[in-house]
């Protein structure tokens, strides 16, 4: 993996307060063969969230939340793998919400 890779999620740029672990976690789905996460833009948000915005070329975008500040995050799926993947974050998200 490249070297700015560290357990499937690409370390070269800043993350969101309280997003590491959940792009971890991510990253550990089957089928996850990419983390990478994208632009952070100032927002009046509240509050964590992380969801499954849309399906692109290689996989799917998602879109973080974290006080003030929305992310985007992009994986790198297979298209097969691609509705099981959406299911499991879905899944996890109200894991992360509970925390």
């Amino acid at each position: 993996m490249p070297k700015h890779f560290k357990r499937g999620v690409k370390r070269e740029h800043h993350f969101l307060k309280g997003l590491e672990k959940p792009l971890e976690e991510i990253a550990a789905i089957p089928g996850v063969k990419k983390v990478i996460p994208g632009r952070i833009y100032a927002s009046d948000s509240r509050g964590f969230e992380i969801k499954v915005s849309r399906e692109t070329r290689t996989g799917l975008k998602l879109i973080a939340k974290s006080d003030g500040s929305v992310q985007e995050v992009f994986l790198v799926v297979d298209k097969a793998d691609r509705e099981r993947v959406r299911k499991e974050i879905e899944r996890l998200t109200g894991e992360w919400r509970k925390d």
